[in-house]
């Protein structure tokens, strides 16, 4: 990473920790001298977060609502529908008449709205001529970890011939990557468009060690493969996934068709529904949590489009990736600052599609207990260093003069709240907000606000606490099946489990993106930790992706 930065730069780094510190210093020091003041405050911040998660709970439950109502659909047959516009839209006058679902209707209904509105701008719908380009980055994952995602692609109901694989392995993973990947080129080349293996040179002049650079070099590969096979950028939708990614069997498909009604699909991105499930049978409890919490708030910010940033796997244009320069190969973050590069380069025109398919990741799980609380401190403390967007991004609102100052205003408020939030909320919900009771003295003991405080807060916190039982529901249906030999107290521990919830939001939440925030205020970049892939067991509950055909 590059360590010169100019002044502006430098505060923008030092911001976020001073936000958070000075939250995390001045409440105990208010709390002694003023503490009326802070009571206030908290009793405020307590309501704020009362509300909060009542819009979140809804908001989970929308996405969920949705995400059942779109894995109803047959996608490729909508797809060879659509070849035909007028025949698809009689085809959806027809549904919305004889359907009684509400929600099946209401999305009839709004995609004969869009593919007429389409169909009159002029716009085609010839889906054989998109092609899918994944890029799966790799380091010394096993090859069985490797192999699954890759049939999940294989049991994917999309022609394999319009898909193009490549596995981009890192040189500095050592030969065992190297040879893995190319047995995996020989067992499955003829059962893809192409299947590509890309290595990426170690030690590349202002490349820091990390996914972005990875990922960079193997789509200026596929660049120059997409040139020599005559295909055109604008029909290509290059799709990375993180390597341990599974995906649902109508990914391409569904993505294909939200790429064609799209109102404008390379100002778009597109982000499925990430779910920690690979694994989830075997992680500890507290990891479980942590993992399914992370699913939900992609669930909860796919119900409201205007905040969602591309996360992790995602998909997009490639014609839109080769016009923005690609990935960065000098940061961390890079799932998420693509978008950002997206924006600037379309000066505030473009966005974050949610699309309502599912993938299925790992849950950290380590070698030891030990081994597993560490590694998922350090993936939360790796995706905290997100932060480093305030700095990156601020400048460039300030330097693009077309984007309108509202928007500009409005992201970057988002971009500091949620950092600032990240850090603090949890800690002031548990702790700061009895600090007043015990440092404001014997004279602030006596007041009305000292006796409502704790009444206030432990009522406001115990009626936000029936939020959880949206979030047990959702986890418990979303939840793949027991895997057979598993004893019946680990589906009870899938509810119990939930009592780790304060603790994983304080030291699993707010510590590491402290840590983050005080790193970067003080000029301690970090580089990118790879989370070990570990399973007990190479099956991810999907028969389907078990019984992919090879052909």
């Amino acid at each position: 990473m590059n360590n010169k930065r100019d002044g502006l730069t430098r505060f923008l780094e030092i911001f976020p920790g001073i936000l958070t510190w000075g939250t995390l210093l001045g409440a105990p020091l208010l709390s002694y001298y003023h503490p009326v003041w802070v009571s206030v405050y908290i009793i405020a911040f307590d309501l704020y977060w009362f509300l909060k998660g009542g819009n979140v709970a809804l908001h989970l439950l929308h996405s969920y609502a949705t995400l059942k109502t779109h894995n109803k659909l047959n996608w490729m047959e909508w797809l060879e529908r659509l070849a035909n516009p007028s025949e698809f839209r009689g085809f959806l006058s027809e549904k919305i008449q004889s359907e009684p679902n509400y929600r099946l209707k209401r999305l009839y209904t709004d995609q004969l709205e869009c593919v007429t509105q389409l169909s009159n701008a002029g716009r085609e719908f010839d889906w054989k001529k998109i092609y899918h380009l994944i890029i799966a980055p790799t380091y010394k994952e096993s090859l069985e970890v490797v192999e699954l995602s890759v049939k999940s692609y294989l049991a994917a109901d999309y022609p394999k011939d319009h898909l193009i694989f490549v596995l981009a392995v890192e040189e500095r993973a050592g030969v065992e990557a190297q040879q893995n990947a190319e047995f995996l080129r020989q067992k499955y080349e003829h059962s893809f468009f192409d299947f590509l293996v890309v290595k990426h040179p170690d030690g590349i002049p202002g490349e820091a060690k990390g996914k972005g650079a990875n990922i960079t070099y193997a789509a200026k590969t596929a660049q120059k493969y997409l040139d020599g096979k005559g295909i055109l950028y604008e029909n290509v939708l290059v799709s990375v996934f993180d390597i341990d990614t599974v995906i649902d069997k109508q990914y391409f498909s569904h993505l294909t068709f939200d790429f064609l009604t799209t109102d404008k699909p390379h100002q778009t991105s597109y982000q499925p529904m990430p779910l920690f499930h690979n694994n989830i049978w075997d992680t500890p409890a507290i990891a479980r949590v942590i993992a399914v919490s992370s699913s939900f708030w992609q669930l909860v910010e796919a119900s409201r489009p205007d905040r969602l940033i591309t996360f992790s796997s995602h998909s997009m244009s490639f014609k839109t990736v080769v016009d923005v320069g690609f990935w960065r190969v000098d940061i961390i973050p890079e799932d998420s600052h693509i978008f950002w590069q997206c924006f600037l380069h379309f000066n505030g025109d473009y966005r974050t599609r949610p699309l309502f398919t599912t993938v299925s990741m790992d849950a950290v799980l380590g070698e030891s207990y030990m081994g597993t609380l560490v590694a998922q401190y350090k993936q939360k403390r790796r995706w905290a260093w997100g932060v480093t967007e305030i700095s990156m991004v601020i400048p460039e609102f300030i330097k693009n003069t077309k984007i309108p100052l509202w928007k500009k205003l409005l992201y970057a408020e988002r971009l500091i709240e949620g950092h600032y939030f990240w850090a603090t909320a949890s800690i002031m919900i548990a702790i700061l907000g009895w600090m007043p009771l015990y440092l404001g003295g014997t004279h602030f003991g006596t007041t009305v606000v000292a006796v409502n405080l704790p009444i206030m807060t432990r009522a406001i916190m115990s009626i936000a606490t029936f939020f959880l039982l949206f979030s047990m529901y959702v986890n418990m249906v979303l939840l793949p099946p027991r895997p057979k030999g598993y004893p019946w107290w680990k589906s009870v521990s899938m509810i119990v489990q939930w009592v780790f919830s304060p603790i994983v939001s304080s030291v699993f939440g707010s510590m590491p993106a402290i840590d983050a925030q005080t790193r970067l205020m003080f000029g301690r970049y970090m580089e990118f930790w790879v989370t070990p892939k570990i399973r007990k067991s190479t099956s991810v509950n999907n028969p389907e992706v078990e019984q992919a055909v090879i052909k």
